[in-house]
Order: structure tokens, then C-alpha cells, then sequence
């Protein structure tokens, strides 16, 4: 699988090396930042709901959705809820048990969140992945990996953010400090489902060798293999040049 990876890098470095070079400098990545409404919480593979039937001890559990996104109950069988709120999913098992009983008093609850997560990776004192259980932004993401390392770029926080199929980056300046000093807004956002947050370190000796690196660091979240545009402005980010990469909302 790696040697597969390594032969991907390769064929690709080259485009992405004549897309890079291609693009004109000096244009700086627009980022909205207005507040967007909180996200809405949905289940997934992995979530834990507790299920409460008055009067029925024996359907009452906690219970896991499955990979595939459903959930298997007594009686009312196998039930999908993946992309459903809590809510719906009451109302789905109400609707299931009415077969069986005369208007079932349903109650479901969430106990864990596990399908909804973020990533935040590379100069930061605790890498890793956040649970998304509410409205977080990039900077309050990178306090939960408990902040920059003295080596973090601060000025280029990359975000990565999977849209139609396709990976979108965008710089992001959380240099609080100079954003102040010089009296512009922080370029902060507020984060979806799956998004990688990743700060690199200030100097680069090697960017060829780095971009490798973060490739193998990366592969495993992204789809790489169609994200060649991605790897293009990434490059150019890393390099020092600042190129347009559109809104991110």
C-alpha cells in the first residue's frame, strides 16, 4: 500500500510543481469568517443513543449505531438513523413500536458522539482528533491540542475541508498577536465534520521532502489521489506565496 502511495506522490509531484508555478502571487486567501448557525447534530457509525419506553424495562438500553448506520430493536427491527437528529430518531421508533403497542411513550437520548470529528495535526502541543459536539472554531480547536509549539507558523494555519467530493485548502492567519498589532481580523472559521486542521512549522528546509511527508501524514484522512489542485495550493501556501483559494464557509 505504501509503495502504491509513493508511486502516486511521484506521478503527481511533477503536475503539481507546473500548476504551482503557474499561478500568480500576491493574492491573498478570502476566508469567510461571519458566525454561522450551530452545526446540526446528526448520528453516525459509532454514536451511542440510551432508548427509554415507559413501561417497556425490556426495550429500554443503550445502544450503538452500527457501521452501517442502523440501529436493531426488539420488535421494531433494524432501524436507520444515520443522518437523522435525535429527535427524528424518537419519532421513528415511536412510529416502529405503534405497531405493537397503543401510543408508546419514547424517549431517546445521545450519550456519545463518535461520527462527528475533527483533526488537528502538525505544530501543536497535543495532535489529534476532537470530538465536533458543537460549534467549534480553527482557534478553539488548536486550544483543545493544547495550543501552538514555539515552531508553529501561525500566519498559515492550513484547513482542509472535503466539498463535493473534492478537498479545498485555505490559509488561515491565527497570529493573534499581529493581527492585532496590525489592526486586522483574525482569519478564524468555524469548523464542519471531518475538517484537518494543520499548522507547519515556521522554516522548511526541505519542502519537497516535507510535502512527502505530510502526504503520508494526510493520506489516511484525504483521498490524495484526486486532490491534486489541493497539493498545488498547499505547495505554493508552504512556499511562501499567497494565493487565492476561495471562500471557505
Amino acid at each position: 500500500m505504501r509503495r502504491y502511495f509513493y508511486f502516486i506522490w511521484f506521478l503527481f509531484f511533477p503536475l503539481i510543481l507546473s500548476c504551482s508555478s503557474g499561478k500568480k502571487s500576491g493574492e491573498v486567501a478570502v476566508v469567510q469568517t461571519e458566525a454561522s448557525p450551530p452545526p446540526v447534530l446528526v448520528l453516525g457509525a459509532g454514536d451511542e443513543i440510551k432508548l427509554n419506553v415507559w413501561r417497556q424495562d425490556d426495550l429500554s438500553r443503550t445502544i450503538r449505531v452500527d457501521p452501517s448506520g442502523n440501529i436493531s430493536l426488539p420488535l421494531a427491527g433494524e432501524i436507520s438513523v444515520s443522518g437523522l437528529t435525535v429527535s427524528q430518531v424518537r419519532e421513528k421508533i415511536t412510529l416502529s413500536l405503534s405497531k405493537y403497542f397503543v401510543d408508546p411513550k419514547v424517549d431517546v437520548a445521545l450519550v456519545t458522539l463518535r461520527s462527528r470529528n475533527v483533526y488537528v495535526l502538525g505544530e501543536v502541543t497535543a495532535p489529534g482528533v476532537f470530538v465536533l459536539d458543537r460549534r467549534i472554531s480553527a482557534l478553539e480547536a488548536i486550544t483543545m491540542a493544547e495550543g501552538f509549539t514555539t515552531e508553529a507558523n501561525q500566519t498559515a494555519v492550513l484547513l482542509l475541508r472535503a466539498k463535493e467530493g473534492q478537498t479545498e485548502v485555505a490559509a488561515l492567519n491565527l497570529d493573534i498577536r499581529e493581527m492585532s498589532e496590525e489592526g486586522l481580523p483574525i482569519q478564524n472559521v468555524y469548523l464542519r465534520n471531518r475538517d484537518v486542521i494543520y499548522v507547519s512549522p515556521m522554516k522548511i528546509v526541505d519542502l519537497e521532502r516535507f510535502m512527502q511527508r505530510l502526504a503520508g501524514i494526510l493520506s489516511p484522512i484525504l483521498d490524495i489521489q484526486r486532490s491534486a489542485l489541493m497539493w498545488s495550493t498547499m505547495y505554493d501556501i508552504l512556499s511562501g506565496k499567497e494565493v487565492s483559494t476561495g471562500v471557505v464557509y
